[in-house]
């Protein structure tokens, strides 16, 4: 059971240090407690402040003990909760924050600690956003790559929201024509044909199919980018890898062929997150044939190399003839996108013939040196922008991920037209008026059913369970 007419207090910044943390309060004593503790530096006084205004000041927080704060005040009905909402916008520091916090809870209004995203639940209870755009605000908190947030932010802005209206407006058109039927049945009025009700319920199935088709799940944005780190042996790929990450989780050593199974380590950029997968040194299969863990290593590397989204093919820019080296094997399986890495620059090494080489190269390629770091940076911002190209081509501009629920909401909307579709096509074989009615009984009942599950998706047929579900998601203060 939600209570939404109290008011309620939380830390709303994510936890740690940082330069401003927020405390967000909203419910009907709001003003009040903020004015408990709050001075501001004009004399202006809490509860005379305009909404949509920020107050400087200080927060008092024991005694004559206080710190400078800037206090948002959001009056109702025009705040994210549609109730009197204050932000306490103070130094980012985790015990002053609670210091506030439980200043505000012992001022006697009678505020209390907040539950996981009730601050959203409150916005969804009081008209200010329907369910998906409450689930959107999660999916936003909670993504983890460029595409998810994307996605999110799709769903925030109500394009689910505004299809289901328009597929739920033509439905209620439809159960009206065939409830009139049925009601006035004795009148001899006949409100639609069987033909076009046929017509008109499967242009809704048609959109309810298109829907589900061009949509994602959340499972398919969940997936890591995958960047494989190949090539000839010892030409310093584990600690590029190392180096790359941060994490020295491959084995370095100056005798080739260390590496003999795939390590896989995430790698941080500017948008996002993506996998590097350090791969065993590339032979020959002659030269691995005597071995059977160096052919299980050769075999298991280029499956890598054939599977990833993006490979850095390394290779030592040290050696004398490095021109066998620099690129892959014609009989390799290679992804669209390759960088061509010439590693170990701050070693001696013959700059005409690296110079030849990359000009000749066919690819993007770069000069890095793994164990200085020179270009490391700048080999980071190529990833980023190539996986970011990738990103966009798979999960296109208009493409739309919905949650499990939502998915499962739609394929019961689309299972009750399919019953009605059955019925009205064998309408035409009725062969009494009894059976006709019977049948346009059962189509406005699958019809009904069709409009609750879409109301399940915006949230106007909803159980407790189902919110529950949606905003334990959600973090304190959300």
């Amino acid at each position: 059971m939600y209570i939404i007419d109290d008011t309620i207090a939380a830390v709303s910044s994510a936890a740690g240090s940082a330069v401003r943390g927020i405390i967000r309060v909203s419910g009907p004593e709001a003003l009040a407690l903020a004015g408990a503790i709050f001075q501001g530096d004009d004399g202006v006084s809490v509860a005379e402040a305009a909404s949509w205004n920020m107050l400087k000041g200080r927060c008092r927080l024991t005694g004559a003990v206080s710190c400078p704060a800037g206090l948002y005040i959001f009056r109702a009905p025009h705040s994210y909760t549609t109730q009197d909402m204050v932000e306490f916008h103070l130094p980012g520091s985790g015990p002053l924050l609670q210091m506030v916090l439980q200043g505000l809870l012992a001022t006697g209004a009678g505020a209390r600690l907040a539950q996981p995203g009730e601050f959203t639940a409150r916005a969804f209870f009081n008209g200010r956003i329907d369910l998906t755009e409450a689930e959107a605000v999660a999916e936003v908190i909670n993504a983890r790559s460029d595409g998810q947030l994307r996605a999110a932010e799709r769903l925030l802005d109500g394009r689910l929201h505004r299809t289901c209206s328009e597929i739920t407006r033509r439905l209620t058109e439809l159960l009206a024509l065939v409830e009139a039927d049925i009601d006035f049945r004795e009148e001899d009025i006949e409100f639609a044909t069987s033909e076009q009700l046929r017509d008109r319920v499967a242009a809704v199935l048609g959109d309810l199919d298109h829907l589900l088709t061009d949509s994602m799940t959340w499972d398919e944005l969940t997936h890591l980018p995958r960047v494989a780190v190949a090539g000839p042996a010892n030409a310093g790929k584990s600690s590029l890898v190392n180096s790359l990450s941060g994490i020295d989780r491959s084995i370095v050593s100056s005798i080739a062929g260390a590496t003999r199974d795939l390590l896989t380590v995430p790698l941080s950029l500017p948008d996002g997150e993506c996998m590097l997968i350090d791969t065993a040194g590339l032979y020959n299969a002659a030269e691995t044939a005597s071995d059977p863990l160096a052919e299980a290593a050769r075999k298991l590397s280029r499956r890598a190399v054939a599977t990833c989204d993006l490979l850095l093919w390394v290779f030592d820019a040290t050696e004398a003839n490095p021109y066998g080296f620099s690129a892959p094997s014609d009989d390799m399986e290679l992804p669209e996108h390759v960088i061509l890495i010439a590693n170990k620059i701050d070693l001696p090494h013959n700059e005409q013939h690296l110079d030849d080489i990359l000009s000749a190269a066919s690819t993007c390629s770069i000069r890095v040196s793994a164990l200085r770091g020179d270009n490391l940076e700048v080999l980071k911002a190529r990833i980023d922008n190539i996986l970011r190209k990738i990103l966009t081509c798979e999960t296109p501009t208009q493409a739309m991920a919905l949650t499990v629920r939502q998915r499962q909401s739609l394929q019961d909307s689309r299972e009750c037209l399919n019953g009605a579709m059955s019925l009205l096509e064998g309408a035409g074989r009725a062969v009494s008026d009894d059976t006709d009615e019977v049948q346009r009984e059962l189509l406005a009942l699958e019809l009904r059913s069709c409009l609750d599950h879409l109301g399940c998706i915006s949230g106007a047929v909803v159980t407790e369970d189902v919110l529950d579900n949606i905003f334990s998601r959600f973090c304190i203060g959300k």
